[in-house]
């Protein structure tokens, strides 16, 4: 890959990708019990393993960024400027885009949408 990613970058953008996969389990489960209107709570798509924030999203929000493969919602403070950047904050979450080039093809290839 041309962008210079290394072995370390590479791991966290492949981390994001599996909490996003976990997030997506639990959106399926949560929406068969949730009133529409209450938030969602998932679990923090930052690239740390170790991370078990929980976070409280709307649907349409959460929806939103399930729309652009190379987004995620992370804790605010979570973010990783070496591969990504804040496209929107909320008082709870961040909405990050990773950047073009290596870290945004794993987001795209890891999507489980597609």
């Amino acid at each position: 890959m041309s962008d210079g990613m290394d072995s370390t970058q590479r791991r966290k953008a492949a981390n994001e990708a599996i909490f996003r996969e976990v997030n997506e389990r639990i959106k399926s489960l949560q929406s068969r019990l949730v009133i529409a209107d209450e938030p969602l709570r998932i679990m923090c798509e930052c690239d740390q393993l170790d991370c078990s924030t929980p976070l409280a999203v709307t649907i349409e929000a959460y929806e939103r960024v399930r729309g652009d493969s190379a987004c995620f919602l992370v804790a605010p403070g979570h973010e990783d400027t070496a591969i990504e950047r804040v496209v929107e904050a909320a008082p709870d979450y961040v909405i990050v885009r990773k950047n073009p080039g290596e870290p945004q093809q794993v987001a795209e290839e890891s999507d489980p949408r597609r």
